[in-house]
């Protein structure tokens, strides 16, 4: 009988580690993992006891909460007249904290629903007096986004008022660089979307973080966003493109520094058709003034696509 010499031990132990080790890291750094689990519970938490009233609208803030006890806040305009069986909805993702609010830049909201999902991001903090440890807490905000735009979705799909038929979506800035996980996660809970509207969104996150990260050190610029494109690969717009199905329109800023070139035609070209491009310069507008023309565009599409009422 042989025995079991300690170097044949020593190579299975090590195989059986190194086959541990693979398995972890498909199970965490593959974008299909984000697919694989179903949606956990969210039960809403308390909402406001009467909606504000602006104009014609009734703005409801609502407060979703995970098996975690995390909170998931949105906020929700409804015609103050829900005359209709049923209206179509639109639900924008948005940018970083600070950027406009969009229901206050949407002017003639007609007989819709817009839900408005702010994610978790700050910006008061400078990437270089935070990093590496604030990278690695955006990093968990920021993963965060495809499971609660999908729980938002399934909360949209049980009210009464929302045409189930008709729900869009929209990302703004970051919100339209993680449009593709979030869609593919939503589709994956079995929330189907109808229309997408991408708002200054690319590809290659190490491109966007390079353009936008708050570091006066240009010699950190670079391994930061090639540690950000690390630790987001499963998110990456580019994987997740080609999966998702439109139609889908696409709004680029083409004198927007943090949106280099190469991220935009990235996107314009990897998105499948049937996609519709509009390029609107910012100028000299403010970025309320400027959102305000963007979102004009984004609501004449959908209208001209059904997605929306007029």
């Amino acid at each position: 009988m042989r025995l079991v010499r300690p170097f044949e031990t020593l190579f299975f132990l090590c195989a059986v580690l190194a086959g541990v080790g693979v398995s972890l890291w498909l199970a965490i750094w593959s974008p299909d993992a984000l697919l694989r689990d179903p949606l956990p519970l969210y039960r809403q938490g308390a909402a406001t006891s009467s909606p504000e009233i602006i104009g014609t609208r009734d703005i409801r803030h609502i407060r979703l909460v995970g098996p975690d006890e995390e909170t998931v806040p949105f906020q929700v305009s409804l015609p103050h007249d829900l005359s209709t069986a049923v209206v179509p909805i639109v639900v924008i993702v948005n940018g970083l904290s600070g950027q406009p609010d969009p229901i206050k830049h949407v002017t003639h909201p007609g007989p819709n629903a817009i839900v408005v999902y702010q994610p978790p991001l700050e910006t008061e903090n400078s990437t270089e007096s935070t990093f590496p440890v604030g990278a690695w807490d955006a990093r968990s905000r920021i993963y965060r986004m495809p499971e609660e735009v999908s729980a938002i979705l399934a909360w949209v799909g049980r009210q009464e008022w929302a045409d189930k038929k008709r729900i869009n979506l929209v990302g703004i800035g970051w919100g339209a660089v993680m449009l593709p996980a979030i869609r593919r996660r939503a589709g994956a809970t079995g929330r189907p979307i109808n229309a997408s509207v991408f708002i200054n969104g690319g590809t290659d996150i190490a491109s966007l973080a390079s353009a936008n990260l708050d570091i006066s050190a240009r010699w950190l610029r670079h391994p930061a966003a090639w540690v950000a494109d690390f630790m987001l690969r499963p998110l990456a717009p580019e994987t997740h493109l080609p999966e998702i199905a439109g139609p889908f329109l696409i709004i680029t800023a083409p004198d927007d520094p943090a949106i280099p070139e190469a991220s935009r035609t990235g996107l314009e070209a990897l998105l499948p058709s049937p996609k519709t491009m509009a390029s609107v310069a910012r100028g000299d507008d403010t970025p309320a003034a400027y959102y305000q023309r963007v979102i004009r565009v984004a609501q004449n599409w959908l209208v001209a696509q059904g997605a929306v009422n007029p």
